[in-house]
Protein backbone atom coordinates (compact mmCIF):
# COMPACT_ATOMS: atom_id res chain seq x y z
CA UNK A 1 0.00 0.00 0.00
CA UNK A 2 1.57 3.37 -0.89
CA UNK A 3 0.54 6.68 0.58
CA UNK A 4 1.49 10.38 -0.10
CA UNK A 5 0.68 12.94 2.08
CA UNK A 6 1.81 16.90 2.70
CA UNK A 7 0.98 18.84 5.20
CA UNK A 8 1.49 22.69 6.07
CA UNK A 9 2.61 23.48 2.54
CA UNK A 10 2.45 27.33 2.57
CA UNK A 11 5.29 27.99 -0.07
CA UNK A 12 4.67 25.71 -3.32
CA UNK A 13 6.66 27.37 -5.44
CA UNK A 14 10.51 26.85 -4.90
CA UNK A 15 13.91 26.77 -6.40
CA UNK A 16 15.80 23.44 -6.26
CA UNK A 17 17.33 21.36 -8.33
CA UNK A 18 14.44 19.23 -9.70
CA UNK A 19 16.17 16.38 -11.55
CA UNK A 20 18.51 15.39 -8.39
CA UNK A 21 15.51 15.93 -5.87
CA UNK A 22 12.95 13.06 -7.85
CA UNK A 23 16.52 10.65 -8.07
CA UNK A 24 16.90 10.94 -4.58
CA UNK A 25 12.86 9.98 -3.91
CA UNK A 26 13.28 7.41 -6.15
CA UNK A 27 15.89 5.91 -4.89
CA UNK A 28 14.31 6.46 -1.14
CA UNK A 29 10.82 4.41 -2.48
CA UNK A 30 12.21 1.87 -4.53
CA UNK A 31 14.49 1.25 -1.36
CA UNK A 32 11.77 0.87 0.59
CA UNK A 33 9.65 -1.50 -1.87
CA UNK A 34 12.49 -3.91 -1.99
CA UNK A 35 12.72 -4.11 1.47
CA UNK A 36 8.90 -4.10 2.05
CA UNK A 37 7.14 -7.71 2.02
CA UNK A 38 4.25 -8.29 -0.12
CA UNK A 39 1.03 -6.50 1.83
CA UNK A 40 3.49 -3.87 3.63
CA UNK A 41 2.99 0.06 3.14
CA UNK A 42 5.13 2.48 2.04
CA UNK A 43 4.12 6.26 3.18
CA UNK A 44 5.79 9.26 1.40
CA UNK A 45 5.28 12.58 3.26
CA UNK A 46 6.32 16.36 2.85
CA UNK A 47 5.86 18.77 5.07
CA UNK A 48 7.10 22.51 4.99
CA UNK A 49 8.14 23.17 8.93
CA UNK A 50 9.27 26.77 8.79
CA UNK A 51 10.62 29.96 6.64
CA UNK A 52 13.67 31.92 7.11
CA UNK A 53 15.45 34.66 4.67
CA UNK A 54 13.02 34.31 1.92
CA UNK A 55 13.32 30.38 2.07
CA UNK A 56 11.25 27.48 3.01
CA UNK A 57 12.03 24.66 5.57
CA UNK A 58 10.54 21.00 4.50
CA UNK A 59 10.66 17.26 5.50
CA UNK A 60 10.62 15.06 3.63
CA UNK A 61 9.75 11.09 4.94
CA UNK A 62 9.96 7.83 3.26
CA UNK A 63 8.78 5.02 5.81
CA UNK A 64 8.05 1.02 5.35
CA UNK A 65 6.93 -1.49 7.57
CA UNK A 66 9.31 -3.95 6.27
CA UNK A 67 12.04 -5.90 7.48
CA UNK A 68 14.00 -2.63 9.07
CA UNK A 69 17.83 -2.46 9.93
CA UNK A 70 19.78 -3.26 12.54
CA UNK A 71 21.09 -0.74 14.98
CA UNK A 72 24.95 -1.70 14.13
CA UNK A 73 23.98 -1.30 10.42
CA UNK A 74 22.59 1.81 10.55
CA UNK A 75 25.02 3.60 11.96
CA UNK A 76 26.55 2.86 8.06
CA UNK A 77 23.87 2.71 5.65
CA UNK A 78 24.95 6.30 3.68
CA UNK A 79 28.69 4.51 3.45
CA UNK A 80 29.82 3.35 -0.18
CA UNK A 81 29.36 -0.45 -0.39
CA UNK A 82 27.61 -0.98 2.51
CA UNK A 83 25.34 -3.65 2.51
CA UNK A 84 23.24 -5.46 5.70
CA UNK A 85 23.36 -9.51 5.47
CA UNK A 86 19.99 -9.81 5.49
CA UNK A 87 20.17 -8.15 1.72
CA UNK A 88 22.36 -10.02 -0.51
CA UNK A 89 19.33 -11.53 -2.42
CA UNK A 90 18.33 -7.84 -3.09
CA UNK A 91 19.60 -7.03 -6.17
CA UNK A 92 21.74 -3.54 -6.06
CA UNK A 93 25.27 -1.90 -5.57
CA UNK A 94 25.62 -1.01 -2.34
CA UNK A 95 25.67 2.80 -3.69
CA UNK A 96 21.92 4.32 -3.79
CA UNK A 97 22.56 5.56 0.05
CA UNK A 98 25.94 6.82 -0.45
CA UNK A 99 24.53 8.93 -3.65
CA UNK A 100 21.60 9.79 -1.59
CA UNK A 101 23.04 11.43 1.04
CA UNK A 102 26.03 13.33 -1.08
CA UNK A 103 23.18 14.70 -3.29
CA UNK A 104 21.53 15.98 -0.64
CA UNK A 105 24.67 17.39 0.94
CA UNK A 106 25.74 19.23 -1.84
CA UNK A 107 21.70 20.59 -1.70
CA UNK A 108 22.92 21.87 2.14
CA UNK A 109 20.33 18.96 3.67
CA UNK A 110 20.62 16.69 5.81
CA UNK A 111 19.38 13.11 5.89
CA UNK A 112 18.51 10.96 8.96
CA UNK A 113 17.15 7.21 9.39
CA UNK A 114 14.92 6.00 11.83
CA UNK A 115 14.86 1.86 11.75
CA UNK A 116 13.96 -1.23 14.06
CA UNK A 117 14.51 -4.68 12.96
CA UNK A 118 11.24 -6.86 12.36
CA UNK A 119 9.17 -3.15 12.27
CA UNK A 120 10.09 -1.36 9.20
CA UNK A 121 12.28 1.80 8.51
CA UNK A 122 12.13 5.75 7.73
CA UNK A 123 14.34 8.16 6.16
CA UNK A 124 13.58 11.90 7.47
CA UNK A 125 15.02 14.93 4.88
CA UNK A 126 15.58 18.55 5.82
CA UNK A 127 15.96 20.70 3.08
CA UNK A 128 15.73 24.28 2.70
CA UNK A 129 15.04 26.02 -0.83
CA UNK A 130 14.57 29.27 -1.76
CA UNK A 131 10.73 30.65 -2.78
CA UNK A 132 10.09 31.68 -6.33
CA UNK A 133 7.22 33.49 -7.44
CA UNK A 134 4.46 31.91 -8.49
CA UNK A 135 3.58 31.73 -12.18
CA UNK A 136 0.50 32.75 -14.23
CA UNK A 137 -1.28 29.88 -15.53
CA UNK A 138 -0.65 31.06 -18.98
CA UNK A 139 3.60 30.58 -18.34
CA UNK A 140 3.02 27.53 -17.06
CA UNK A 141 1.23 25.96 -20.17
CA UNK A 142 4.44 27.74 -22.21
CA UNK A 143 6.66 26.15 -20.20
CA UNK A 144 5.10 22.77 -20.38
CA UNK A 145 4.87 23.34 -24.13
CA UNK A 146 8.75 24.40 -24.61
CA UNK A 147 9.73 21.54 -22.43
CA UNK A 148 7.89 18.72 -24.86
CA UNK A 149 9.22 20.37 -27.27
CA UNK A 150 13.29 19.94 -25.70
CA UNK A 151 12.08 16.02 -25.12
CA UNK A 152 15.24 14.16 -26.63
CA UNK A 153 15.92 10.61 -27.17
CA UNK A 154 18.76 9.34 -26.16
CA UNK A 155 17.99 6.01 -26.24
CA UNK A 156 19.43 5.20 -30.02
CA UNK A 157 22.92 6.50 -28.54
CA UNK A 158 25.77 3.81 -27.21
CA UNK A 159 28.35 5.48 -25.46
CA UNK A 160 31.60 4.07 -23.91
CA UNK A 161 32.27 5.06 -20.12
CA UNK A 162 35.63 4.54 -19.66
CA UNK A 163 36.05 5.16 -15.88
CA UNK A 164 38.84 3.05 -13.43
CA UNK A 165 36.93 4.14 -9.87
CA UNK A 166 34.09 2.06 -9.32
CA UNK A 167 32.25 4.42 -7.51
CA UNK A 168 32.38 7.21 -9.89
CA UNK A 169 31.44 4.23 -13.22
CA UNK A 170 28.42 3.39 -10.82
CA UNK A 171 27.13 6.85 -10.23
CA UNK A 172 27.44 7.87 -13.74
CA UNK A 173 25.95 4.75 -15.04
CA UNK A 174 23.35 5.42 -12.73
CA UNK A 175 22.36 9.06 -13.95
CA UNK A 176 23.54 8.25 -17.87
CA UNK A 177 20.74 5.57 -17.56
CA UNK A 178 17.95 7.19 -16.30
CA UNK A 179 18.28 9.55 -19.84
CA UNK A 180 18.29 6.23 -21.47
CA UNK A 181 21.74 5.74 -22.90
CA UNK A 182 22.47 2.35 -23.98
CA UNK A 183 26.03 2.09 -22.45
CA UNK A 184 28.77 0.01 -22.28
CA UNK A 185 31.94 0.09 -20.02
CA UNK A 186 35.52 0.12 -19.83
CA UNK A 187 37.97 0.46 -16.47
CA UNK A 188 41.26 1.26 -18.21
CA UNK A 189 42.11 2.93 -21.21
CA UNK A 190 43.96 -0.35 -23.05
CA UNK A 191 40.07 -2.10 -22.60
CA UNK A 192 38.61 0.90 -24.14
CA UNK A 193 40.99 0.59 -27.22
CA UNK A 194 40.35 -2.76 -27.73
CA UNK A 195 36.39 -2.48 -27.83
CA UNK A 196 36.28 0.38 -30.10
CA UNK A 197 38.71 -1.85 -32.03
CA UNK A 198 36.07 -4.37 -31.90
CA UNK A 199 33.35 -2.78 -32.25
CA UNK A 200 31.26 -2.36 -35.36
CA UNK A 201 31.93 1.41 -37.31
CA UNK A 202 29.35 3.86 -35.41
CA UNK A 203 28.46 1.46 -32.79
CA UNK A 204 29.74 4.06 -30.08
CA UNK A 205 28.14 7.21 -30.62
CA UNK A 206 30.62 9.16 -27.79
CA UNK A 207 32.95 8.00 -25.91
CA UNK A 208 33.63 9.34 -22.21
CA UNK A 209 37.36 8.94 -21.26
CA UNK A 210 38.77 9.43 -18.10
CA UNK A 211 42.42 10.84 -17.63
CA UNK A 212 44.27 9.07 -14.90
CA UNK A 213 44.08 5.45 -15.35
CA UNK A 214 45.96 2.39 -14.83
CA UNK A 215 47.90 0.07 -18.19
CA UNK A 216 47.09 3.07 -20.45
CA UNK A 217 45.71 6.56 -19.85
CA UNK A 218 42.94 8.20 -21.39
CA UNK A 219 45.27 10.59 -23.52
CA UNK A 220 47.53 7.66 -24.38
CA UNK A 221 44.01 5.95 -25.54
CA UNK A 222 42.56 8.11 -27.51
CA UNK A 223 45.79 8.75 -29.65
CA UNK A 224 45.33 5.12 -30.58
CA UNK A 225 41.75 5.24 -31.15
CA UNK A 226 42.45 8.32 -33.78
CA UNK A 227 45.22 6.06 -35.46
CA UNK A 228 42.42 3.26 -36.30
CA UNK A 229 42.13 2.59 -39.88
CA UNK A 230 38.66 2.38 -39.75
CA UNK A 231 37.78 6.49 -40.18
CA UNK A 232 34.31 6.47 -38.79
CA UNK A 233 35.85 4.49 -35.60
CA UNK A 234 38.87 6.85 -35.37
CA UNK A 235 36.52 9.40 -35.33
CA UNK A 236 33.84 9.21 -32.78
CA UNK A 237 33.81 11.83 -30.40
CA UNK A 238 35.74 11.90 -27.01
CA UNK A 239 34.93 13.95 -24.08
CA UNK A 240 37.44 13.99 -21.17
CA UNK A 241 36.76 13.66 -17.50
CA UNK A 242 39.73 15.44 -15.55
CA UNK A 243 40.26 16.52 -12.34
CA UNK A 244 42.35 18.82 -13.75
CA UNK A 245 40.45 22.01 -15.77
CA UNK A 246 44.78 24.10 -15.69
CA UNK A 247 45.06 25.23 -19.33
CA UNK A 248 47.89 22.96 -19.96
CA UNK A 249 45.60 20.17 -18.98
CA UNK A 250 43.08 21.23 -21.44
CA UNK A 251 45.65 21.87 -24.05
CA UNK A 252 47.07 18.19 -23.61
CA UNK A 253 43.40 16.89 -24.12
CA UNK A 254 43.08 18.74 -27.38
CA UNK A 255 46.64 17.25 -28.59
CA UNK A 256 45.55 13.76 -27.89
CA UNK A 257 42.44 14.12 -30.03
CA UNK A 258 39.95 14.62 -27.46
CA UNK A 259 36.85 16.97 -28.33
CA UNK A 260 35.68 18.37 -25.64
CA UNK A 261 35.93 17.88 -21.66
CA UNK A 262 34.14 18.16 -18.65
CA UNK A 263 35.82 18.86 -14.82
CA UNK A 264 35.29 16.33 -11.96
CA UNK A 265 33.35 15.91 -10.04
CA UNK A 266 31.24 14.77 -12.82
CA UNK A 267 28.42 18.19 -13.12
CA UNK A 268 26.20 16.24 -15.48
CA UNK A 269 23.96 18.71 -16.15
CA UNK A 270 27.16 19.83 -18.21
CA UNK A 271 28.25 16.33 -19.29
CA UNK A 272 24.66 16.50 -20.97
CA UNK A 273 24.98 19.33 -22.86
CA UNK A 274 27.89 18.42 -24.15
CA UNK A 275 27.08 15.16 -25.41
CA UNK A 276 24.25 16.42 -26.68
CA UNK A 277 25.92 18.98 -28.74
CA UNK A 278 27.45 15.92 -30.64
CA UNK A 279 24.82 13.75 -30.89
CA UNK A 280 21.94 16.54 -32.14
CA UNK A 281 24.29 18.66 -34.48
CA UNK A 282 22.59 21.01 -37.17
Amino acid sequence: RYTLSSDKILNQWVICDANRLNRILLNLISNAYKFTPSGGSVQVQLKQTGSEDQAGLYELRVKDNGMGMSPEFAKKVFDAYEREQTAVNIQGTGLGMTITKNMIDLMGGSIRVETEQGKGTEFIINVSFLFAPEPEEKGLSDVAENAEKKVLDYSRFKLLLVEDQQINLDLALMILEEYGFQIDTAQNGKEALDKVTAAAPGEYSVILMDVQMPLMNGYEATQAIRKLKDKKKASVPVVAMTGNAFSEDIQRAKDAGMDNYVTKPIDFDRLMEVITEFLYKE
